[in-house]
């Protein structure tokens, strides 16, 4: 099983789903997990539950079809036929007159709600539990997380949706969901992987474990011990509609680098992966180039000791601050504004 799910916020759209993939109601290995969104030609991003041997033999056939891409009744006309054929459910995402759609059963499934959502229902009901802030999130008291999200545009629901899917992912009693979170976003061109930085931060030792986040309240987390240095990041490519995505774990210096086939010019689900170990951050982009040579877009960011921040005195009416470094990013920096 799977649970992806989908947010169209005024316009801008972030789905958000896991990569575990299952056999004989096993979970295999992180590395022969499947990236569960697939960007189609025409600005079309397709993520699916059930079988990925199916699904990717569908992109296939559309990839083959629509290789300019077509419009919205062909894409759902041919998705309600591959549900019907290979019972796969489907969330169908539009980016140039947003839009998501689910197809179920073979049947488009009509819904006003801004989030949709397809896979394992008992994920999802969980799934809505850390959403609503009615379960405390997993790491919840012995530390705190904050996720740092790159270039997302305003609106952009990708962070709220990857804060709550990375505690599905993490929690052991939902076997049917696992792995990494991808989350892919629109923009006006079309669809693009986010690059975020997951970090982990002391629980704040002055606070109980009754205490809630609040972003109002002066203190500061830093890292220290398991939690130094423990981040996950995502890395995408830097052009639309590109089905490569990598993940690392600063800690581990593990890289998972996703990928799909070729096929006319086009790369199709990330279903392989190529991982390399005792990656160093600031090698980041020479290995992943060695591997597929593309323009890779990363911020690798984790938590430190408040003493290698160099902070000052803490004020009042500052609110709460964060211990963390940048390991390495690809961003070009803004132009500095002219001397006056």
């Amino acid at each position: 099983m799977t649970l992806v799910v989908a947010r169209n916020e005024k316009g801008r759209i972030a789905i958000a789903a896991d990569t575990r993939v299952t056999e004989h109601d096993s979970p295999l290995p992180i590395q022969r997990g499947t990236i569960k969104s697939c960007m189609l030609p025409g600005d079309v991003c397709v993520s699916f539950s059930n079988s990925p041997v199916t699904a990717e033999h569908a992109f296939k056939m559309f990839i083959s079809k629509y290789p300019n891409g077509t419009g919205y009744s062909d894409v759902m006309s041919f998705f309600e036929q591959s549900s019907a054929q290979t019972g796969n459910d489907y969330l169908i995402a539009f980016s140039r007159n947003p839009r998501i759609e689910k197809v179920v059963d073979g049947k488009r499934v009509h819904s006003i709600a801004k989030t949709v959502w397809i896979g394992d229902k008992s994920a999802y009901e969980r799934f809505r539990e850390y959403d609503a802030k009615r379960r405390p999130n997993i790491e919840h008291p012995h530390a705190m997380n904050a996720v740092y999200f790159a270039d997302e545009l305003k609106n952009s629901p990708a962070s709220d949706l990857y804060s709550t899917m990375r505690n599905i992912v993490a929690d052991h009693s939902i076997p049917s969901v696992g792995g990494f979170v991808s989350v892919v976003h629109n923009r006006d061109n079309g669809f693009r992987f986010s690059v975020y930085s997951d970090m982990l931060f002391d629980w704040p030792r002055e606070k109980t474990e009754e205490y809630l986040t609040n972003l109002n309240d002066p203190i500061t987390l830093e890292s220290s011990g398991e939690n130094l240095r423990y981040s996950v990041a995502q890395i995408s490519p830097g052009y639309m509609s590109m089905n490569l995505v990598a993940f690392y774990y600063v800690k581990g210096k593990i890289l998972y680098l996703f990928y799909g086939e070729m096929d006319n010019n086009y790369y199709g689900l990330a279903s392989k992966c190529h991982v390399t170990n005792g990656v160093e951050p600031n090698e980041l982009q020479e290995k992943l180039t060695q591997v597929i040579d593309a323009k890779w877009l990363l911020t690798v960011t984790s938590g430190v000791p408040t003493s290698e921040a160099n902070y000052g005195p803490l004020k009042p009416d500052q609110g709460m601050r964060l211990s963390f470094i940048v390991e390495a990013n690809s961003f070009p920096r803004p132009p500095e504004s002219p001397a006056r």
